[in-house]
């Protein structure tokens, strides 16, 4: 594939208009690990209720936020030109438009230039958005249609290239997918989900982004994008958002792609034969079920995959390091580095999260400007340092980590420094199993180091023949599950019979 593959979160908020945070933090905190995001402002809702006597405390707020974007506009285009560096880190500009019609949709501009434009319909929306070489998308689509959820009479693939079926609100793939809708918007509807919308005959690329409303891009485990682009550059990204080539993911980088007859990810072509199906799978944990389906049903499963590690004098594993429980009301530093006795460190990834914030508070929030960073990492150590407090409950975790992928032999030892503890084990003994200490007794903060898991356990490669058109457009798309319940959702394939 003549591509490289990218990482962002395109729809997630700050203070410009409600939520809580600098955008400058934001984007700071953005760059540390993804390749690009937009920091979107809470602008419009045309169709907003007017009944005061009810909604009163609703329509003062939104339009207090709409009123501080539009202020602060020019400053907000600035940030967005400061802090966009091609080949590191790109920046988008976009804002936001309610509706409870047509449901909540982001305006997305390719370039330093972008306005605040406002529109009764989304018909009538789109057509000023094109007259900017912009993109309209839709987000959070599950909601039931009139209620801020997708309304697929109205959907243009022209101007929405793809719409995102999970963030904070939950997963709108289908109305049985996990992740729940259970913010008071309200439950997911059927006739609003992706399903439903590739049943119809739609053709869109799928998103994940956070819409995390406390500064922080990104978050892991509220939603991620990827897209394969040419290069890491404002150019050659929005052709990739235009042409589809996207996919979603809740929070692990899972590296995936699909084929069909050599046609990727976003595309169609004409086959009236066989077609032949290759996808590849990197995954960041245990894999739990790779899935290929046709026409939204599942025509090839691959599962109960080996955790053997291989009678070699070196193997390739990867290892999560992650830390945090402890007291809700106890906030911790933690200083840590880690190091391999033997053989080398090929990657570190960060699993870094903010608060869990999907809409503002009536508090005051305050967090670091940087909570959490990977000093350095080469291919013997990596450093960094975090801030964490105990998990909201048993359910909702604020635990960070890392992910390390080592080449090393069994014998040889993960070594970790951590606030003035030192930790060792061995290759081997993180194959049989994790590994979890308390930094200063019962009922403080504690660190676990993972399961290790082994490549040929988190690589996979398949290739099979489908052997008939079902319909006059078949679609054909990969779906990725890990056993730590991080997921990945690929854009289709379209074939044409």
């Amino acid at each position: 594939m003549p591509y490289q593959l990218y990482w962002g979160d395109i729809h997630n908020h700050c203070g410009i208009s409600y939520g809580h945070g600098k955008l400058e933090d934001a984007l700071v905190r953005a760059r540390e690990q993804l390749d690009f995001c937009s920091v979107t402002g809470h602008a419009f809702w045309p169709d907003i209720p007017t009944d005061r006597a009810k909604y009163e405390r609703i329509i003062n707020f939104h339009t207090e936020g709409f009123q501080k974007l539009a202020k602060s506009w020019q400053n907000i285009l600035k940030a967005f030109q400061k802090y966009n560096d091609p080949g590191n880190f790109l920046t988008f500009i976009s804002y936001e438009w309610h509706s409870c019609e047509f449901g909540d949709h982001c305006v997305y501009y390719p370039d330093d230039r972008g306005e605040l434009i406002t529109a009764d319909t989304i018909q009538e929306l789109r057509n000023k958005i094109k007259t900017h070489s912009g993109m309209v998308i839709p987000h959070h689509i599950g909601y039931p249609r009139g209620y801020r959820g997708m309304n697929w009479d109205s959907f243009d693939e022209g101007m929405s290239p793809f719409v995102e079926i999970y963030s904070m609100h939950g997963c709108s793939e289908s109305d049985n997918a996990p992740y729940p809708m259970l913010h008071t918007m309200g439950p997911r509807d059927y006739q609003s989900t992706a399903e439903f919308g590739y049943k119809q005959g739609r053709k869109f690329g799928l998103v994940a982004s956070t819409d995390h409303h406390s500064a922080y891009p990104g978050s892991w485990g509220d939603g991620r994008m990827a897209v394969y682009a040419r290069e890491l550059t404002r150019e050659s990204v929005w052709d990739a958002f235009l042409n589809r080539r996207t996919y979603a993911v809740t929070g692990d980088k899972i590296k995936a792609d699909i084929s069909v007859n050599d046609a990727i990810l976003g595309q169609t072509i004409t086959q009236t034969g066989k077609r032949e199906i290759n996808l590849n799978v990197e995954t960041c944990d245990f894999p739990d079920r790779v899935e290929v389906l046709k026409n939204g049903k599942v025509i090839k499963c691959l599962t109960g995959f080996e955790s053997k590690l291989p009678e070699e004098k070196e193997i390739r594993a990867k290892v999560r390091i992650e830390w945090g429980w402890g007291r809700k009301e106890n906030e911790i530093r933690w200083d840590g580095q880690l190091s391999v006795s033997e053989g080398s460190i090929l990657s570190v990834e960060t699993c870094f999260s903010g608060l869990p914030i999907l809409a503002p508070q009536d508090r005051e929030v305050k967090e670091k400007s940087l909570p959490h960073k990977l000093i350095f990492a080469d291919d013997k150590s990596c450093k960094w340092y975090s801030h964490t407090t105990g998990n909201v409950t048993m359910k909702h975790q604020t635990t960070q980590a890392i992910i390390v992928e080592v080449e090393m032999p069994l014998k040889s030892s993960i070594e970790i420094n951590v606030n003035g503890n030192y930790y060792k084990h061995t290759l081997e003994e993180l194959a049989e199993g994790s590994r979890s200490h308390f930094i200063r007794g019962l009922l403080t903060e504690a660190i676990r180091i993972h399961r290790a898991v082994p490549f040929d356990c988190y690589t996979i490669h398949n290739s099979f023949t489908d052997e008939s058109p079902e319909k006059e457009v078949d679609y054909y798309q990969l779906r990725v599950s890990q056993v730590n319940n991080q997921r990945a959702w690929l854009t289709p394939v379209w074939v044409q019979s």
